[in-house]
């Protein structure tokens, strides 16, 4: 009994170690036949690269809106008009007690003088304004949110400033960031679709690429399946065929992504120089870059799947 488990167990070992050795020689068989077919390899994987290029462009050009947006958002900031009649002494404090208020980051006083002085500087009407027999404008204070507040805790912030006695008009222009983020939830879902779609088209372009090669190997394959091979050792070939289709067009796609961001760099750079601006663009992370790739490879491996069900089953010996 024991000899036949010793006997038993090396037999088993060998099995595995010549399914995981024919898939090796399976990987670098099928890497052979793609170097050998440069054209086709070249032609299929420049369109599967462009194709998967759009997408990736897509999602890092709303990945940059994003990073805008939220710079945006951060620099909103609620404008309280006090009461023309408080005195800067009752106004101050009052800036004090809006400082310890929960969802305020910062504060800031600005004083009627300096807020005609301002206007006097920006408006043109110097003179004009010289002929005052009082300054008409208010104390102002300036309420910067928390980071960590969310739209709806701003805005409870806000009306509840605009309840604080000697509190005139509490204002937050937040009307434009709300349409700027109901566009991005439009373009991120556009951007999903058309994920999808690319998705389709690369399957269907490795599909027909696979396809060929079961058509152009048919007399191998009937000759192999006479000698007793199975199907899936006849399939592995195939399937990594179309890994490393999807591998190299993933690869194509990055490629053509970082350059056409690399392309719009210096102008951006030019522009942050007039406006004396820094924006920065943001490029595929080392995270960004796996899922491009791992993708690629996984929708490279189901279209050649694809592929072979469809088209080995139909090659039988007569």
């Amino acid at each position: 009994m024991a000899n036949n488990i010793r006997r038993h167990k090396p037999a088993t070992l060998n099995k595995i170690a010549a399914y995981f050795l024919h898939h090796m020689q399976s990987l670098v068989f099928s890497l052979g036949k793609i170097y050998h077919s440069p054209t086709t390899t070249i032609m299929t994987v420049a369109v599967i690269g462009i194709t998967l290029s759009l997408p990736g462009g897509f999602y890092l050009f709303l990945k940059n809106i994003d990073a805008m947006s939220g710079d945006f958002r951060s620099s909103s900031q609620i404008s309280l008009y006090l009461d023309i009649e408080m005195d800067e002494k009752k106004a101050r404090a009052m800036e004090r007690q809006v400082a310890d208020m929960p969802d305020v980051a910062d504060t800031r006083f600005v004083s009627k003088g300096e807020s005609l002085e301002a206007f006097r500087q920006t408006s043109g009407f110097g003179k004009s304004i010289d002929t005052l027999s009082s300054n008409p404008l208010p104390h102002t204070i300036i309420v910067e949110p928390s980071s960590s507040a969310d739209t709806f805790a701003v805005k409870n912030l806000l009306n509840l400033l605009q309840t604080l006695p000697g509190v005139e008009i509490a204002k937050l222009d937040t009307e434009w960031l709300e349409r700027l983020y109901t566009i991005l939830e439009i373009a991120r879902r556009s951007v999903a679709i058309i994920t999808i779609l690319f998705g389709f088209a690369v399957l269907l372009i490795i599909g027909n690429t696979i396809r060929l090669d079961i058509q152009n190997r048919y007399q191998e394959i009937i000759v192999t399946k006479l000698i007793g091979a199975t199907n899936a050792f006849i399939r592995r070939p195939f399937l990594y065929g179309g890994l490393w289709y999807g591998l190299l067009g993933g690869v194509i796609s990055w490629f053509i992504v970082e350059i056409g961001y690399l392309a719009i760099s210096g102008p951006l750079n030019r522009l942050n120089l007039l406006y004396q601006a820094d924006l920065v663009l943001i490029t595929f992370s080392f995270q960004d870059f796996i899922i491009l790739i791992s993708s690629s490879t996984l929708l490279g491996l189901t279209g050649s799947w694809i592929a072979v069900a469809r088209h080995l089953n139909q090659i039988e010996p007569t």
